[in-house]
C-alpha cells in the first residue's frame, strides 16, 4: 500500500510541476516527505531540479525552507543522473539568486561534484556565469575547511581548471577575474598537456590577425571606439577593456599633435552618420553591434594573452630550447594532469628513439592524425593557429624560445609555413630572427621548409578565396614565394623519400590539379554558351537598322538620332566582346591543364573571358534599350523604362551571381596575397 501510494503521489508531483502549477508542488512537498525524494524526469531530476531550470526564484526558496523545516539537507544535495545538483544548475544558468538562498542553506554544496567531477564553481565558470562564479568563490573562502581545497574546487579531474574552462568557451572577461582570483592557475596544465596559454593559442579568431576581413569590414572595424578608450585609469575595468592606442598617443611621447585626436574622432563620427544614411538604420546598428562586439572581444584576448605571459613561468627556465622545468599542480582531492608539455615532449621523443623500428609507423599516424598530441610549447602552437600576436610577444619575451621544436622536430618555421600562415611568416622574416639554422632545420623525414611548403592535403586549412582553381593558383604562388625568400646559398636536399620539393609539389598536387581542371571546365562551358548567345543576338542588331532607310540617300532615318549612334556602337562593342570571350573560354576547354598552367595562364584567360563577357552583357542591354527606344511614341517613351529593366533583370541576375568570381580571380592574379619578395638575409648570430 505504502509503495502504491509513492508512486501516486511522484505521478502527480510531475504532472502539476509540468502544468506549471507550482503553489501546488509546494504544498505536496509539504505534506509528503518523500516526494521530495522522488525523480520526477528521466534525468533523474527533482521537483526542485525543476524548478531550479525554469528559474522560479520564489518557489526554489518556499521549497528549499520546506526541506531545510525537516532538517533533511540530503534530499537538498539530491542530483541528476548527470550527478548535477541544484547549485550547479542554478551556476549554469547564471542566477546569483538561488545560488545564494541553495547556500545560505547549505554551504558544503559547492563541493560536491558531478559524474565529469566538476563542482558548482567550475559550472559556472564552464558556462561564462562571471557574477555567479565570483560569488561562488566568496562562498569557497568564507571557511577554513573551504579554502584548503580552494584550488581543487576550480579543477576537474582531466587537469582542466576554471581557466581552462573560461579561455576555451571565449569567457575572456570571465578569464581575466579569474587569473587575479586564481594565479596559480595559470600554470596548470590538462591531461593533453594544454595550459591556458596554450588554449588561448589555438582561439585565432580571438584575435585580429585570424580574421580575414574586407576593405569595408576592415573599414568599420577601424571605426569602432570603445568606451572610455582613452581614459588610462579604466584599463582594469571588466566591462570596458582598452588597450594603449599604437597610433596616437597622449602626453609628452605623442606621435601627433593633441587636436589632431578630436579630428580623427569626428571623422569617425561622420563616417557612422553617412554609413547609417546609405546602408538603413536598422541594418547598419546590427552590423555596427556585430562589428563592435568583435573588437571587443580581440581587445579582452590580447589583454588576456599580456596577463597570461606576465604571470607564466614556461619559459623561466628555458636553456638551449629544451629545459622548461616543472609546473607545479595543486595537491586536493583532484588528480594533477601530465607533466608540462615541454618535459612530456622531451620524454617521448627519448622513449621514441629507443623504439623507432618498432613505434615508427604508429607514431608518424599518431601526429598525422592529432596535432596536438606533439606536446608542443606555446609558439608553436600559436604559429601553427596563426596568431601572430602571441608570436610576436612571446619572441619579444623570450628570444630563444625560436629554438622550440616539436617531437617531429619541427621548428616554428616548418610549422608557420606547413599550415599556411603568412602573416607569421612574414613577422619572422621582419623581426631578422631566423639564422641560417633555423632555415636549414629539417623535421623527422627530413622535409625542410621548402618541402612542407609544397605538400598538399585536404585536412589542411584551405586558402581563404573561393573556387577550387584558385586554390590551385594561390598553393603555387605560395609555393613559389616561400621559394623565393628563401636566402641565397641555400641548397635543399631530399627527403628521406628521395623526394625533392618540386617532386613533392607535382606528387601531392595530382588531386587538386584534376578537381581544378573539372571545375574550370564546367566554369567555361557555361559562360561559354551566355557568350555564344550574346554574339548571335549582338550580330543580328548590329546588321539591322531600326526605322529602316531613306530610300533616296539610303541612309538610316534615325541616324542624327544620339540613340541610334548609341545602338549602333554597343551593338558592335557587344559583338566583338562576346566573340572574344567566347575565344578566350574555348581555349580553357581546349587547355592543357598543366601544373605551371594554373598559376597565371589559366586565370588570366578565365580574367579576360569574364571581362569581355560582361562588356557584352552590358553592350547588348543598352543596345536594346537604345534601339527599342527608337520605335516607341514620345508618350511611351519614359514608361518603357520599367518594361527595359524587367527584360534586363535575367542576364543582370547571371552577371551578379559571376561577379563575386570575377572581383576574387582579379585580386589574385593581380594582387600578391603574401606580400613581400625579396629574399631573405642571415641574422649575424647563426645557431
Amino acid at each position: 500500500m505504502g509503495s502504491s501510494s509513492t508512486t501516486r503521489e511522484d505521478k502527480g508531483l510531475f504532472r502539476v510541476a509540468m502544468e506549471g502549477d507550482w503553489e501546488e508542488v509546494v504544498k505536496i512537498y509539504e505534506k509528503y516527505p518523500d516526494a521530495r525524494r522522488a525523480k520526477i524526469t528521466r534525468s533523474g531530476a527533482t521537483a526542485l531540479h525543476v524548478a531550479v531550470t525554469e528559474g522560479k526564484v520564489e518557489i526554489v526558496e518556499k521549497l528549499i525552507k520546506v526541506i531545510i523545516s525537516q532538517d533533511d539537507k540530503e534530499v537538498l544535495r539530491a542530483q541528476n543522473e548527470g550527478g548535477y545538483t541544484v547549485l550547479h544548475l542554478a551556476a549554469s544558468v547564471g542566477n546569483e539568486e538561488m545560488c545564494k538562498i541553495i547556500t545560505d542553506a547549505d554551504s558544503s554544496m559547492i563541493a560536491i561534484r558531478t559524474k565529469s567531477k566538476e563542482t558548482p564553481l567550475f559550472s559556472a565558470a564552464l558556462h561564462g556565469k562571471n557574477e555567479v562564479f565570483c560569488f561562488l568563490d566568496s562562498i569557497s573562502t568564507c571557511s577554513e575547511s573551504h579554502r584548503q581545497h580552494r584550488l581543487s574546487y576550480g579543477r576537474r579531474e582531466d587537469g582542466n581548471t576554471v581557466l581552462h574552462s573560461a579561455i576555451d568557451g571565449e569567457y575572456f572577461d570571465l578569464a581575466y577575474r579569474i587569473i587575479d582570483l586564481y594565479e596559480d592557475f595559470v600554470n596548470y596544465v590538462n591531461d593533453e598537456g594544454f595550459t591556458p596559454l596554450h588554449l588561448l593559442a589555438t582561439k585565432s579568431s580571438a584575435f585580429k590577425s585570424g580574421i580575414n576581413f574586407g576593405r569595408f569590414k576592415t573599414f568599420i572595424y577601424e571605426l569602432q571606439t570603445n568606451r572610455n578608450e582613452q581614459d588610462r585609469t579604466t584599463s582594469t575595468d571588466l566591462e570596458n577593456p582598452t588597450l594603449p592606442s599604437k597610433r596616437l598617443t597622449h602626453g609628452d611621447d605623442h606621435i601627433f599633435p593633441a587636436n589632431y585626436v578630436i579630428c580623427v574622432e569626428y571623422l569617425k563620427l561622420v563616417c557612422k552618420i553617412m554609413l547609417l544614411l546609405v546602408c538603413g538604420q536598422a541594418w547598419m546598428m546590427s552590423f555596427l553591434n556585430e562589428i563592435r562586439d568583435l573588437k571587443k572581444k580581440h581587445i579582452w584576448s590580447a589583454k588576456i594573452m599580456d596577463k597570461l605571459l606576465y604571470h607564466t613561468s614556461i619559459y623561466d627556465k628555458l636553456e638551449g630550447g629544451t629545459d622548461r622545468g616543472n609546473l607545479e599542480y595543486d595537491s586536493g582531492e583532484i588528480k594533477p594532469g601530465r607533466n608540462n608539455p615541454e618535459q612530456e615532449a622531451e620524454e617521448e621523443s627519448s622513449a621514441s628513439a629507443k623504439n623507432k623500428k618498432k613505434d615508427k609507423g604508429s607514431e608518424e599516424e599518431k601526429w598525422k592524425k592529432d596535432p596536438e598530441m606533439t606536446n608542443e610549447t606555446v609558439l608553436l602552437t600559436a604559429a601553427r593557429y596563426g596568431v601572430t600576436e602571441i608570436v610576436e610577444r612571446i619572441l619579444d619575451k623570450f628570444p630563444t624560445a625560436i629554438q622550440d621544436t616539436d617531437i617531429a622536430k619541427k621548428n616554428i618555421l616548418i610549422l608557420t609555413v606547413e599550415n599556411r600562415q603568412p602573416s607569421v611568416y612574414n613577422l619572422l622574416r621582419n623581426k631578422k630572427m631566423l639564422s641560417e639554422g633555423i632555415i636549414r632545420k629539417v623535421d623527422h623525414e627530413h622535409n625542410s621548409v621548402l618541402h612542407v611548403a609544397a605538400i598538399y592535403d585536404k585536412d589542411m586549412k584551405p586558402w581563404p578565396i573561393p573556387g577550387i582553381a584558385l586554390q590551385m593558383q594561390w598553393e603555387i604562388k605560395w609555393f613559389e614565394f616561400v621559394k623565393d625568400s628563401m636566402p641565397k646559398g641555400i641548397f635543399v636536399r631530399r627527403n628521406l623519400k628521395g623526394k625533392t620539393p618540386d617532386e613533392v609539389f607535382t606528387e601531392t598536387h595530382q588531386t587538386l590539379i584534376k578537381e581544378s581542371s573539372k571545375w574550370l571546365i564546367k566554369t567555361s562551358e557555361s559562360c561559354s554558351v551566355v557568350a555564344a548567345l550574346i554574339a548571335g543576338v549582338a550580330f543580328a542588331t548590329s546588321a539591322s537598322v531600326p526605322g529602316g532607310n531613306n530610300e533616296e540617300t539610303g541612309k538610316p532615318y534615325f541616324a542624327t538620332n544620339p540613340a541610334f549612334q548609341m545602338f549602333a556602337m554597343t551593338s558592335l562593342i557587344a559583338l566583338c566582346f562576346s566573340v572574344t570571350s567566347l575565344v578566350m573560354f574555348m581555349t580553357i576547354i581546349t587547355s592543357r591543364f598543366q601544373e605551371n598552367d594554373f598559376a597565371r595562364d589559366l586565370p588570366c584567360k578565365l580574367l579576360m573571358g569574364l571581362t569581355s563577357l560582361f562588356v557584352a552583357i552590358g553592350c547588348m542591354l543598352v543596345s536594346f534599350c537604345a534601339g527599342h527606344f527608337l520605335v516607341l511614341e514620345n508618350n511611351l517613351k519614359f514608361a518603357s523604362f520599367p518594361v527595359y529593366a524587367m527584360t534586363c533583370l535575367p542576364v543582370s541576375i547571371f552577371a551578379a551571381a559571376q561577379f563575386p568570381l570575377y572581383v576574387d580571380l582579379l585580386q589574385s592574379t593581380i594582387k600578391n596575397p603574401f606580400k613581400h619578395r625579396h629574399r631573405y638575409k642571415f641574422t649575424k648570430t647563426e645557431t
